[in-house]
């Protein structure tokens, strides 16, 4: 989901408070959750870092809303994400979003109760939740003008 430079960055995370706890894995920090690492930047009321052998495996973020953002290739813009919770688990290269979710990309947006974001296939599904539905807003692609009469 990364600049392949975004992964060799060090992880920059400013909160109020954080709370580590080695012997269960977590790293909890709350309060105004800002984090950097390269070209991405998660933004959340807090922020869970779920490790094993001190290595991060899993990050949960929540706020009002929570919003990730990156630039996934260096010709494209940034790919924004929204939602009370989201979840990247890092082996998998997946982006889960719970509550709300919005995702825009290059101009198109998806939006539902539930988005999942994989970052390798470039794929995004989703679900509306409780008789809701998802919604997506396509953008022409460029280039693809009209000819002329």
């Amino acid at each position: 989901m990364a600049l392949d430079s975004d992964r060799q960055q060090p992880i920059y995370i400013d909160a109020d408070r954080v709370e580590m706890d080695e012997a269960k894995g977590l790293n909890t920090y709350t309060g105004a959750v800002v984090v950097v690492q390269g070209t991405m930047q998660i933004n959340s009321d807090t922020l869970v870092i779920h490790t094993e052998n001190r290595k991060p495996i899993r990050y949960v973020a929540n706020g009002k809303p929570a919003r990730y953002k990156q630039q996934p290739k260096p010709d494209e813009g940034d790919v924004v994400a929204t939602s009370r919770q989201m979840e990247y688990v890092i082996g998998e290269k997946k982006l889960y979003l719970r509550g709300d979710a919005h995702i825009t990309r290059q101009g198109d947006v998806f939006q539902g109760d539930q988005l999942v974001y994989d970052t390798v296939r470039d794929l995004v599904t989703g679900s509306g939740g409780e008789g809701g539905r998802i919604r997506m807003i396509i953008q022409p692609q460029r280039g693809a003008e009209k000819a002329a009469p």
